[in-house]
């Protein structure tokens, strides 16, 4: 990493933002072509991996089946920091980029649990059977469950500091778009 004081390399650190993150974001490529979706994901500490899921058939699974290699990413923006030069201007923010192997999950019951802990992190306050239906057995079938197991991560931080002037939150996007 250029700047090492943005690195973070504690991984206590690196695992509450895998925890904690909305989404994240998966790097894959065919042939020279490099593709990235977003996906709503798990982090399972137990074995170090991240778990996703996705369509049984598109680019994403034949990117997967053509090379397993992928770049992760989880991104958390915080505020805007003004400063007196323009190209000093800067945001806080948390980052984690995980680099890894991708894989489907083939066992219908290992897919399911993945499915219901997505659920779990997602709708906390909802249960199974009182505010929505169980997983259908054939929801499971047209659904791919992938796990990146990690081979390597990095975390990145900024974090505000004296030089910058102010800080602020980035406007809204019905803010920004406001006829004039």
């Amino acid at each position: 990493m250029r700047k090492k004081e943005y690195q973070v390399t504690d991984d206590t650190w690196i695992k509450k933002l895998l925890i904690r993150g909305a989404y994240g974001t998966i790097a894959t490529v065919h042939e020279s072509q490099p593709y990235i979706t977003p996906v709503i994901y798990i982090y399972q500490d137990t074995d170090h991996s991240i778990y996703f899921h996705g369509a049984r058939t598109g680019r994403l699974r034949a990117n997967i089946n053509f090379n397993p290699k992928v770049a992760f990413n989880v991104s958390e923006f915080g505020k805007v920091l003004s400063h007196h030069d323009a190209s000093e201007f800067n945001i806080t923010y948390n980052s984690v980029t995980v680099f890894g192997n991708a894989i489907l999950i083939e066992n219908e019951d290992q897919g399911s649990t993945i499915l219901k802990d997505l659920l779990k992190k997602y709708a906390p306050d909802l249960q199974e059977g009182i505010d929505f239906q169980p997983i259908k057995q054939e929801e499971i079938k047209i659904t791919a469950v992938y796990r990146i197991q990690i081979q390597e991560w990095t975390g990145k931080r900024q974090v505000n500091s004296p030089e910058y002037l102010d800080s602020f939150d980035y406007p809204s996007i019905n803010k920004r778009n406001k006829p004039s």
